[in-house]
């Protein structure tokens, strides 16, 4: 399998932009004060707010890293089956 090295690259770059576009072009929404129940321990509210307006650039770049190694894994499984 022959890859078109000049395409790839030139997806790499546009996709880059796009994810830095993203994060700094956004205006990102702040939470001043989380909801705090002492009786719940696991807060689930609190850290889905803290998730998606803290958090939210980790966050997105997590699941882009995740979204990759899935791909990975799906091509390596995949193998080469025009031998």
């Amino acid at each position: 399998m022959r890859i078109n090295r000049p395409l790839a690259f030139l997806v790499v770059l546009l996709f880059t932009a796009i994810v830095v576009i993203g994060a700094f072009g956004t205006s990102w929404n702040t939470v001043s004060e989380l909801p705090q129940s002492p009786a719940d321990q696991s807060n689930i509210e609190g850290i889905g707010m803290l998730i998606f307006t803290q958090y939210v650039a980790p966050f997105e770049v997590l699941s882009i890293v995740l979204l990759a190694s899935l791909i990975g894994a799906i091509y390596l499984a995949k193998g080469e089956g025009n031998r």
